[in-house]
């Protein structure tokens, strides 16, 4: 036994399985963290900036369905199937510019998403 401390040996037993949970659980975080970790989701555009995109995706707000639209920052489900109604009432945008016809498209957000849409 050691001079500083004494254990007993239901003490010993106790302080080696507490240290064996501890190795164990440590273990099993770095595996999950690191080796099990899920890969990112893949994005169609890069944040560099809260104003400034990137952008690697183009939609084509003449062929896109409703679910491609979504894909634009800005859009969302009311938004895509608005466009979608106008698109079916009115025929193709003759220009990116003719979002601002669509109801709930102003200025600000059409300068916004004009990085990503494109027309035919």
């Amino acid at each position: 036994m050691n001079r500083f401390f004494e254990f007993s040996q239901a003490q010993i037993k106790t302080l080696t399985a507490l240290l064996i949970i501890i190795v164990v659980l440590g273990g099993y975080r770095l595996i999950r963290d690191y080796w099990l970790a899920p890969e990112p989701e893949p994005r169609p555009w890069k944040f560099q900036s809260l104003a400034n995109f990137e952008s690697t995706l183009m939609v084509n707000i003449n062929t896109s369905p409703v679910d491609s639209l979504e894909l634009i920052p800005g859009i969302g489900p009311e938004l895509s199937r608005r466009i979608l109604q106008y698109r079916r009432e009115n025929g193709q945008f003759a220009a990116v510019d003719s979002l601002i016809l669509v109801t709930g498209i102003g200025p600000v957000k059409l300068n916004a998403i004009r990085k990503f849409v494109k027309v035919n």
